[in-house]
């Protein structure tokens, strides 16, 4: 006799054995108690969660000589039948096989036709969505108004793709996964009326692996019987069929990393790899028990969101007490962007490898309240001259040195005055006393430098007759004729590519007789610039602004004659400004008392100084 899978020996045969879908077939059987039952439905949902099953139950109920109920004997001969496959009423298509318009046309001529045998018929149409649209729009009649004696099934894996139109026609039932917990205490069951002792944790290594789908967990659970036959199914057992990491590998592998021991997690990974296991399991292993640590670190009370024994938890509670919860959040990211260069790359174990050293000595992340915290006593230090101990007795730090114990900053030059002004203060060698208030008429010009030997004597207060005349500085108007005016005019004509050109021309001699330009070795485009045609347009622009017959000469300089000739295009000009005041802000920056604070409080260095120049 010919062995019998579990998936098909331990089949639901009633609404009521259907495991983890009661809000389906509470419906369902609310709707036989009524009588009212639709004549066409649509069962969604992921894989292996009872959609063709319950098509059946349905095809059952509705012709067992005992009903139409909703819980059919499973003895009669209708029941029999469609058990066995064989019931001339009941059918059952293919969508993928059976997708086009002639085998939906077959359907609709057949479905005219009473019942041969059973009370009604029952189309059951699987994976759907696979038939063509001119498939669908020939179903959609005979969808909306069939006969009284015929039922429709539909069943899809994505609902998305059916069409509205024959969405609108069928009552749809959305099938979920099922709950882990559903699922083991059904294996549980289907273990013990096989006669087969197996560990708690082997079976939830199984419902793990199935994904919340009840025919692949009990697929994967013939495949473990076979291996291990009448012996105790264990963990290791099942790790070692399917080729995934087990619970007592994941969580070695995890202590080491929390404990940022790199080789003894190299070394777990060496070993699952030697298993058989896959690098993606195993990252995703790794994945799933730091989620289950987070979960029990910050909900301890509800255990049931983490798959795994009591004494599972219990131990796994305590690892996630010793962790902080930014160290697990640490590690989960990076593990999860691992698992994702894990699926795209042709070397997977040497990924997994880095990922692991990466995760195991990375530095630990400082919580964002501890470094405001730390901000702020740096701020209270530097703004109350330091005070880290206060009342408390404790030795304050000394704040660090400011720049005014330096250098004083530079600073602004004051504007220049078309004027002559004062260069230097008064040298003083004596007290002075004034005897009476001085008037002061005119600017005093003094031209040394003051040295004040002894404070000055002040007999009465100084009186200002008038008040010192400040000359207004009066800009003189830019020379019309200057290469920047040569420059603006380009741009102003629109002339661009003349114009990008020669902002990199050195200005070697410039007077209304002659203009002598030439371009460094480096740029490339000087060949192009003298040119006939853009040398021509300068010297329009020149002659023009000076007013003379004016020679332009352009040339390309040597590399010697460019780094001999100091004189400088109005690129390189910028260039130097924006280069010295990049040193000066990045030099600011390293001096500034926050930067050697931070740097003394943390133990860090700078890497890399950012301006906006």
């Amino acid at each position: 006799m010919s062995y019998l899978v579990l998936a098909r020996k331990y089949r639901p045969a009633t609404f009521s054995e259907v495991v983890g879908q009661e809000h389906v077939t509470r419906t369902l059987a609310n709707a036989f108690a009524t009588e009212r039952v639709h004549h066409a439905f649509l069962f969604c949902g992921p894989r292996g969660v009872g959609k063709t099953t319950l098509a059946r139950i349905l095809g059952k109920a509705l012709n067992c000589e005992q009903g139409p109920t909703a819980e059919p004997c499973g003895t009669c001969s209708a029941c029999g039948s469609i058990t066995a496959g064989n019931a001339v009423d009941y059918y059952e298509m293919d969508g993928a096989s059976n997708r086009g318009i002639d085998a939906i046309r077959d359907l609709t001529e057949a479905v005219r036709y009473q019942p041969a045998v059973l009370r009604k018929k029952v189309y059951v149409i699987d994976e759907v969505h696979m038939l063509t649209t001119e498939a669908f729009n020939a179903l959609l009649k005979t969808l909306e108004e069939p006969p009284p004696h015929v039922t429709f099934v539909l069943a899809t894996t994505e609902p998305h793709k059916v069409p509205v139109t024959i969405l609108s026609r069928c009552q749809r039932y959305d099938f979920k996964l099922v709950p882990s917990a559903r699922l083991h205490a059904h294996l549980t069951r289907i273990f013990a009326a096989e006669g087969l002792t197996v560990e708690p944790a082997a079976l939830s290594l199984v419902v793990r692996e199935s994904g919340g789908s009840a025919r692949d967990a009990l697929s994967l659970s013939d495949q473990v019987i076979s291996f291990v036959g009448k012996a105790t199914i264990s963990e290791q057992h099942v790790a070692e069929v399917l080729g995934v990491a087990d619970r007592a590998l994941t969580r070695g592998l995890v202590a080491a990393l929390v404990s940022g021991d790199a080789g003894a997690a190299l070394a777990a990974a060496d070993a699952a790899s030697g298993r058989g296991v896959d690098e993606v399991q195993l990252a995703r292993a790794i994945v799933r028990y730091l989620r289950d640590l987070s979960v029990l670190k910050v909900a301890p009370g509800v255990g049931e969101l983490v798959e795994a024994t009591d004494e599972e938890r219990a131990a796994m509670a305590a690892e996630a007490a010793a962790v902080g919860k930014d160290r697990l959040t640490q590690m989960f990211e990076r593990m999860l962007r691992a698992c994702d260069d894990l699926g795209k790359s042709m070397q997977p174990r040497l990924v997994l490898d880095l990922a692991l050293i990466d995760v195991a000595t990375v530095e630990p992340i400082v919580p964002l309240g501890d470094l405001i915290e730390r901000l702020g006593e740096m701020e209270r230090r530097i703004g109350g001259g330091g005070g880290g101990g206060g009342g408390s007795g404790g030795v304050s730090r000394p704040p660090p040195r400011m720049r005014s114990e330096a250098a004083p900053p530079p600073a602004a030059p004051p504007p220049r005055m078309r004027t002559e002004s004062a260069t230097a203060p008064v040298a003083v060698a004596a007290p002075v006393a004034v005897a009476a208030p001085v008037a002061v008429a005119a600017p005093v010009a003094v031209a040394a430098p003051v040295a004040v030997a002894a404070p000055v004597a002040v007999a009465a207060p100084v009186a200002v007759a008038a008040p010192v005349a400040a000359p207004v500085a009066v800009a003189a108007p830019a020379p019309a004729f200057s290469w920047a005016a040569v420059l603006d005019e380009l741009e102003r004509r629109r002339k661009l590519s003349v114009f990008g050109n020669y902002q990199h021309a050195r200005v070697l001699s410039f007077s209304p007789e002659l203009v002598e330009l030439g371009f460094s070795a480096d740029y490339t485009l000087g060949e192009m610039a003298k040119g006939s045609d853009q040398v021509d347009v300068v010297a329009g622009v020149v002659r023009e602004l000076s007013g003379k017959n004016t020679k332009v000469t352009v040339k390309m300089l040597s590399t010697t004659e460019s780094a001999a000739i100091p004189a400088r295009s109005t690129i390189e000009e910028t260039k130097a400004k924006a280069d010295d005041e990049r040193r000066r802000r990045e030099a600011e920056a390293r001096e500034h008392p926050m930067t050697r604070l931070v740097l003394e409080t943390f133990g860090g260095a700078i890497k890399e100084i950012k301006t906006d120049v």
